[in-house]
């Protein structure tokens, strides 16, 4: 078998598992009432069954069962909406649940190689962490004041890090909210690139050994994006408040770049000052 069949093949099975997985999940989470049905005294199950899912998709209750357990299905565009309408996806969970099912909203970015010159647009960014991060949150790039200040390093993975290592968690007083994040943004990277192996390892790595991670990824959270305020707490300048903005400056998915503005009504730009 060759090396592109196998990646094809891992890409498939992964993508039936999470597919499988998630279903169950917003199945569970789904009330009866939520979607006009009564809720019942004798449910053996948590949310709707799968008969019900069914019903509202307007598919075969065996089609559907079959996807749940993960089996090699090829399903339509109608087929997609009326189970993700049965199960009230939002917007970003419809998304997802479009990519792992392999009919995505829209095409997915396939470059895997960034362009060069990363080193020198974070170099422009006077007075303002900024890095940049590849598909698996690994740093590929920074500027001095992002590692002063978060010290993060090339070759070091912001995920693997965060749940590693206590010392950078507890920087982050809304550690939880963060937490979500990584996970999610990580879930659709690996739904994207579902032959890539690395994602499959790391993904093993991260729930054998970090119960924390292991749930937030049981979770099937999805379209959590950087946004509004970062606090960190640094343990020379104290407490900061951020603005992030992230950029795709190069075209591709692969590279991320994020640069992290004080926030008005703080002092943490006077206090960067003081860096620079």
């Amino acid at each position: 078998m060759s090396a592109k069949t196998e990646a094809h093949d891992r890409a498939g099975a992964f993508r039936r598992a999470e597919l499988a997985s998630f279903l169950r999940r917003k199945r569970e989470a789904t009330r009866p009432e939520d979607v006009g049905l009564p809720a019942g005294e004798r449910r053996r199950t948590p949310g709707l069954r799968r008969e019900e899912v069914a019903v509202l998709a307007h598919v075969g209750v065996s089609w559907y069962t079959w996807i749940e357990q993960g089996r090699e299905l090829t399903m339509s565009v109608p087929v997609l909406e009326g189970i993700a309408r049965a199960l009230r996806l939002t917007a970003a969970e419809n998304a997802y649940f479009r990519e792992v099912a392999g009919v995505p909203l829209s095409p997915s970015d396939g470059e895997d190689l960034p362009p060069q010159g990363q080193q020198e647009l974070l170099d422009s960014v006077q007075g303002r962490p900024a890095y940049s991060v590849d598909r698996y949150w690994t740093v590929m790039a920074t500027n001095r004041m992002a590692e002063y200040v978060f010290g993060v390093r090339p070759g070091r993975n912001c995920l693997v890090d965060f749940f590693m290592e206590e010392s950078v968690a507890q920087r982050f007083p809304d550690r939880a909210a963060v937490g979500r994040m990584l996970v999610a943004q990580f879930r659709e990277h690996a739904a994207r690139y579902a032959g890539d192996q690395r994602f499959a390892d790391l993904i093993d790595e991260l729930k054998e050994n970090l119960p924390a991670f292991r749930c937030l990824w049981d979770a099937h959270i999805v379209g959590m994006h950087p946004h509004g305020d970062l606090v960190y707490d640094h343990p020379s300048l104290g407490h900061l408040t951020f603005s992030t903005a992230v950029l795709t400056p190069f075209g591709v998915h692969d590279v991320r770049v994020f640069v992290y503005i004080p926030a008005d009504g703080t002092p943490t730009a006077a206090l960067l000052d003081g860096v620079a």
